[in-house]
């Protein structure tokens, strides 16, 4: 994430329940042996303008996840493994970094796992910019209107930066000071961080983080549990950083820049 002009608690609140309605909604009970098959949950859509962008099929579970770091639980087998690659092309980039997504009534579980020989980090304040060092981060839009969406990223030290984001940037646009709500905190958030070697030296293989995110607080779809055929809006980066100040970018759905905060590339987040 590139720092942004923080506009009034308040304003920004406005603008909020201007465009976004929420209402709680009954969630649907599917089958426990569901699974998916592998390679199957990546689709694109039909139309011309938006074929190109990914589809992630999101699984639904029946309890909660049992959140270390390492995305031990053995309900993470459900969920289909995605790549984070280049954010310009889409080719692999210099360490694996893979993600999943899951859910149950409270919660959207996301896992990233990423493959690093120098895991780092020196912010532990909430909100402090981990995004000029190392960290992933979920871009997450439950109303499906791209110019609103949630940021929270998690860094090797657990830290957490989250925020609420209006962006008016024009489609394919350069860069303009987004509007971001510094002041949002996602209540309820459970994070877990473990990392295969030591913090802050050479020789590590790799770092993972778990989120618990919950629909409480990600506020913006009709229904606040999802139902079975919601489609959100959702991008999963990770920023590295083997030489600082040096940094490295990857996406999930390419955003043809080094430069997340392209909405338009987001992909979808469709609920089974």
């Amino acid at each position: 994430m590139i720092p942004a002009i923080t506009t009034t608690r308040w304003a920004v609140l406005g603008l909020m329940l201007c465009t976004i309605q929420a209402s709680v909604g009954r969630s649907v009970t599917r089958p426990r042996d569901v699974q998916q098959k592998p390679g199957a949950a990546l689709h694109h859509h039909s139309n011309a303008s938006i074929r190109s962008l990914p589809v992630y099929h999101c699984y639904r579970i029946h309890r909660n996840l049992s959140l270390t770091g390492k995305v031990s639980d053995r309900a993470w087998r459900y969920a289909q493994v995605i790549h984070l690659n280049n954010p310009i092309d889409g080719k692999p980039g210099r360490y694996p970094t893979t993600a999943r997504v899951l859910y149950n009534k409270h919660y959207l579980y996301i896992a990233f796992q990423c493959e690093d020989r120098f895991v780092w980090g020196t912010l532990t304040e909430h909100d402090a910019q981990i995004f000029t060092e190392e960290c992933v981060e979920a871009f997450i839009c439950p109303s499906g209107k791209m110019r609103q969406y949630y940021e929270i990223d998690v860094s090797p030290r657990n830290t957490v930066f989250d925020a609420f984001i209006l962006n008016g940037r024009p489609l394919n646009g350069k860069w303009r000071d987004l509007l971001t709500w510094k002041d949002y905190t996602c209540d309820g958030l459970v994070t877990r961080v473990w990392i295969d070697g030591e913090l802050g030296k050479q020789g590590a293989k790799g770092w993972s983080a778990e989120y618990a995110i919950p629909f409480s607080s990600i506020i913006g779809s009709d229904h606040l549990t999802p139902r079975r055929g919601d489609e959100w809006r959702l991008n999963l980066y990770r920023i590295d950083s083997p030489q600082p100040p040096h940094l490295e970018f990857y996406a999930w759905s390419p955003t043809g820049a080094n430069d997340f905060h392209r909405p338009w590339r987001f992909g979808f987040l469709k609920f089974e």
